[in-house]
């Protein structure tokens, strides 16, 4: 399956899609996505599909998180 991460407030982050399984833990693809955007790991984030937030620590399954899903990303500034 795939996902698309879109950045919510700022435009940096527009459609960037993963190739994931429907069991892979979602702070997995935040790893993944921090690697392609570094900038971001200084940041506190949480995320929304579909106007539900979406638990870290669950699989996209139990998130779920459908194939071509868009997730809604939102940074924290402090």
């Amino acid at each position: 399956m795939s996902v698309n991460f879109v950045s919510m407030g700022t435009q940096d982050i527009g459609h960037f899609s993963l190739v994931c399984k429907n069991v892979d833990i979602f702070v997995s693809l935040e790893e993944r996505l921090y690697e392609k955007f570094q900038e971001y790991k200084k940041y506190d984030a949480y995320y929304l599909v579909n106007t539900r937030r979406i638990k870290r620590f669950l699989t996209l399954e139990q998130n779920n998180i459908q194939d071509n899903d868009i997730i809604n990303i939102y940074f924290i500034e402090d």
